[in-house]
């Protein structure tokens, strides 16, 4: 037998891990991990890559008293629960889900903690249910018992209407109840559940927020005509039962600020959204002939998708709060120089296409007018590979080259010749005394 008087208790105390479990994640990202919890279910009664959610849901309701989330996703049994599901971590031994989006095994309980001091669960399959209730406060107080306890195991056939799970937490922390009770926090929340789940959305998973509906975001690119986007599919470790396949696709669509930049997407769940820095090769090779510059508006038109899925989520570059990649993930660091390729061709595109609005006008540009009048925007999810980035590259103008002049002078002075001219503008003035010049000047030439 061990000598107990030659160990060192590092066991932490509850209080403080509560308290190093929650800190760093913002509320909405822990909402969002019960939501993925849900998915998950979902995605057990539907196993495949891109399944069919309908008739599958999740309600989320909250206010300064209480928040709620429940769902008819399927359940889970009391083994899962006893062993698996509120383990601080994922056991080699738990029960795996193909296209999990929760594989980390923090997710639910970090949430429960964030939020506050009392929650409940109650879980029903088609055989089995069962709930559990923690009062956190007298749960810290047992240093020495790290274990739940159910309130309630029932075994028996259970009608498919039954099946699901509710989470109810109550005793709010009080800077959560402040948020949940917020109408911009929940407008703001309900935005990044639309973005973040929008494939699950688009799959038919119906998700209830506060008694409104959510549909999915939108994220299209244009293609028709003389323009197609840039589509690259690969896998890596194809030889093993859970190769990791990507798809790689870059091109343009409407002139957008917000909403240009990289998506990234593992196992259908968007991580990255409209992301523009140098996680995704912004701005990271500059110095470089070839580089990619800092963002600006001049491309707010670029789009582009990476869509990473493996049944093993272990192997997908996301880190533990979804939020981020894992840099050193060998899919990344294969998948990230392609980016780059396909940034840089994009890229030279929209400089292209800005030189000529700058010489012909936004109303004449004919490279402007061939995007807007030849493509049509279609959903991101529809399109497959492969294919390179292409557009026509001689656009014929639909008039005589045109020229921008610039200059400046005082504005007193273009005031008083827009009076005179009988003009409402600066650029008018410009306009139109280079109109009686040129007449006065080169007419009888011609």
């Amino acid at each position: 037998m061990a000598n107990t008087e030659t160990h060192i208790n590092a066991m932490p105390t509850k209080a403080f891990f509560v308290d190093m479990l929650v800190r760093d994640i913002p509320l909405e990202r822990a909402v969002l991990d019960l939501v993925d919890n849900c998915i998950d279910g979902a995605k057990r009664q539907h196993p495949e890559d891109e399944p069919n959610f309908g008739g599958l849901f999740a309600t989320i309701r909250m206010d300064a008293e209480h928040f709620e989330i429940a769902d008819n996703c399927g359940g889970f049994d009391v083994d899962t629960a006893r062993d698996y599901a509120f383990r601080f971590g994922r056991p080699d031994q738990a029960k795996s889900t193909d296209y999990s989006i929760g594989q980390f095994g923090v997710g639910m309980k970090r949430a429960l903690f964030k939020f506050g001091r009392y929650f409940e669960v109650h879980s029903t399959t088609l055989t089995q249910r069962w709930s559990m209730t923690v009062d956190v406060d007298k749960w810290e107080e047992d240093e020495g018992n790290w274990f739940f306890d159910f309130t309630k195991i029932e075994d028996g056939t259970f009608s498919a209407d039954d099946v699901g799970t509710r989470i109810l937490v109550k005793n709010l922390r009080p800077e959560v109840a402040r948020q949940f009770s917020s109408e911009f926090f929940r407008r703001q929340l309900s935005e990044m559940i639309r973005s973040h789940q929008r494939q699950f959305l688009a799959f038919g998973l119906a998700i209830d927020f506060e008694g409104a509906h959510l549909t999915n975001t939108e994220l299209r690119i244009r293609s028709g005509g003389q323009f197609s986007p840039a589509i690259e599919e690969f896998a890596l470790e194809e030889d093993t039962d859970t190769p990791v396949k990507v798809r790689i696709l870059a091109g343009v669509s409407e002139s957008s600020p917000s909403g240009a930049g990289w998506y990234i997407v593992c196992n259908g769940r968007v991580i990255l959204s409209a992301n523009r820095s140098e996680a995704t090769g912004w701005n990271s090779v500059s110095e470089q002939k070839d580089g990619i510059p800092k963002y600006h508006n001049q491309y707010a038109r670029f789009r582009g998708v990476v869509f990473f899925s493996c049944r093993n989520s272990k192997k997908l570059p996301w880190n533990t709060t979804k939020t981020g990649l894992d840099e050193s993930a060998a899919v990344w660091q294969v998948t990230y120089p392609k980016m780059l390729d396909h940034t840089r061709t994009v890229i030279n595109f929209l400089n292209t296409l800005d030189s000529d609005i700058e010489e012909y006008g936004s109303k004449s540009s004919p490279l402007l007018t061939a995007l807007t009048r030849e493509t049509l925007a279609r959903e991101v999810e529809s399109f497959r590979g492969p294919r390179s980035f292409s557009w026509n590259q001689t656009p014929q103008a639909p008039g005589p080259k045109m020229t921008k002049i610039q200059y400046s002078r005082e504005e007193a002075k273009i005031r008083s010749l827009m009076t005179a001219l009988g003009v409402g503008s600066a650029k008018a003035v410009g306009e139109k005394a280079f109109d009686i010049l040129y007449t006065e000047q080169c007419d009888d030439e011609e």
